[in-house]
């Protein structure tokens, strides 16, 4: 028996990366979708949301969606306002804001988050960062990275976060 090895959902592909801003534009328009999310305190809240399984039936077309990180993506995203491609996220963590010395989120904050394991609180930090941004983030770099919280993505960050302020 020969087992098919399933696809995941990559969201460094241009395709997913449509797709998640096509569904983010959406809760402009739909702003009660966009209420119930930023409502949520947990991965599964965000299962009884019907805007998360529009994101999901979306992405599902690229491959298997786990379902627990695309809920921490969903609930995050929810709190973005604009999008900012200009660098990757972990580096606009790092941006010093004008007139003062150190960066949007503090390096004790920031080795704080790198530590985070638990869904509940990457989902409670993640919309804590996107706060400290005031809602202007690089929206598909945010969900590759909070979809793939592994080992590789917080060094990723570590590197950008730290080549940034040093």
């Amino acid at each position: 028996m020969i087992k098919q090895q399933k696809r995941k959902v990559e969201f460094k592909d241009p395709r997913v990366c449509e797709v998640l801003m096509e569904w983010w534009e959406s809760l402009d328009k739909n702003r009660g979708d966009r209420a119930d999310l930023r409502r949520c305190t947990s991965p599964e809240d965000v299962m009884f949301v019907p805007a998360y399984y529009r994101l999901r039936k979306m992405l599902s077309a690229f491959g298997d969606i786990n379902d627990k990180a695309l809920c921490i993506v969903a609930a995050v995203l929810s709190h973005a306002q604009a999008h900012d491609g200009s660098e990757r996220c972990a580096a606009q963590l790092a941006r010093k804001p004008p007139g003062k010395e150190s960066p949007v989120m503090s390096n004790l904050r920031f080795r704080k988050f790198l530590t985070i394991r638990d869904p509940a609180t990457l989902l409670r930090e993640g919309i804590r960062a996107v706060r400290l941004l005031d809602g202007t983030v690089n929206i598909p770099d945010l969900a590759r990275s909070l979809y793939w919280w592994t080992r590789e993505t917080r060094k990723e960050w570590a590197f950008d976060y730290y080549g940034k302020i040093v």
